[in-house]
């Protein structure tokens, strides 16, 4: 049977030891003070679920256990934050309502997002994620990069490959929101 105290003194101990690393570790990822302490905070609370589990790691295997679990948590939060900013600009700008003069635009554009959707569909799971960063949430390669655990230059290719395929199904279409890709690359 274990013991609260010594939970309690093994997770002070832990905390002693790693609490800057993890900071550091989600700092890099959110550049985002109060973000980064979250992830610290919800990193210790998830180590003090699954204290049990750790008391068999050597030193170095805690560590990269621990900053795993911090990389992980910093890419779930930015990913979290990143989807309710773009949820919110698309609240913003689809707070006029829609009435018969603007509901031909409403069907097309919503009959644009789901052809883009069964276009996406079409390509490999890693090219649709780099090509959905990119284009959709206007992120840059070293971001990607930092979201995916890649290299910027496997970023890149990825995208390239993806936009390459994606230009080829569509082929001559005049789908405005499509044909900047064949420059923006």
């Amino acid at each position: 049977m274990k013991s609260p105290n010594n939970d309690y003194e093994k997770m002070e101990e832990l905390y002693e030891l790693y609490e800057q690393k993890v900071y550091y570790a989600a700092y890099s990822i959110l550049n985002n003070i109060q973000q980064a302490e979250d992830v610290v905070q919800e990193t210790f609370i998830t180590l003090y679920r699954h204290l049990e589990k750790l008391r068999n790691l050597n030193n170095q295997e805690l560590k990269r256990y621990i900053l795993r679990m911090t990389k992980n948590k910093a890419i779930d939060s930015y990913r979290k934050n990143k989807r309710q900013e773009l949820l919110l600009e698309e609240c913003q700008r689809e707070s006029t309502e829609v009435t018969d003069g603007n509901i031909g635009e409403w069907e097309q554009r919503v009959m644009s997002e789901v052809q883009i959707d069964t276009l996406l569909k079409t390509l490999k799971e890693s090219y649709k994620q780099v090509f959905k960063y990119k284009v959709f949430y206007d992120l840059n390669y070293q971001e990607i990069s930092k979201l995916m655990g890649i290299t910027g230059m496997n970023v890149r290719k990825q995208f390239e490959r993806a936009r390459k395929r994606v230009l080829t199904i569509i082929g001559g279409s005049q789908n405005d929101e499509l044909k900047g890709l064949k420059k923006n690359g």
